[in-house]
């Protein structure tokens, strides 16, 4: 692509954040092209040689599509956009921090009720298995 006629308007690191701002535009009615836009895609190493993905509109257009993003921020550094004032309640920062859970060991429970589930369900296997190799013969013992 030819760069007579275009302006650039910014570098966005990424190519998802390029095609975001070039959506705008064109939902606007300005014609946006982006450049760099899959060699960033392809490896994030080269992304940052290169500078991110390019932003370019026809020079006519250029100080209304930097009004447009200007108005949405897209180009600004989020250091440089007005930061909300949050108003967090006393009881939430001086709070003590929470009792961390019970540490868990990972390991089986072998009392109560589980043991004995575990010992019918190992009863109940070896009976099934004992049954098939009688019912086949493939004990040595005989029938």
């Amino acid at each position: 692509m030819s760069r007579d006629g275009y302006a650039t308007l910014g570098t966005l690191l990424t190519p998802e954040e390029a095609g975001m701002a070039q959506g705008l535009l064109e939902t606007a009615g300005v014609e946006a092209v982006l450049e760099d836009q899959a060699l960033s895609a392809v490896d994030p190493l080269v992304r940052l040689a290169i500078g991110g993905t390019k932003l370019l509109v026809r020079a006519e257009d250029a100080d209304r599509a930097r009004a447009l993003l200007d108005e949405t921020g897209v180009l600004r550094p989020a250091s440089a956009r007005p930061a909300e004032e949050v108003e967090i309640p006393e009881a939430e920062w001086s709070a003590p921090p929470p009792e961390p859970p019970p540490e868990e060991t990972g390991a089986f429970d072998w009392s109560g009720p589980r043991v004995l589930f575990v010992l019918a369900v190992f009863a109940a296997t070896a009976y099934a298995l004992l049954d098939e190799a009688r019912r086949h013969r493939w004990m040595p013992w005989g029938p």
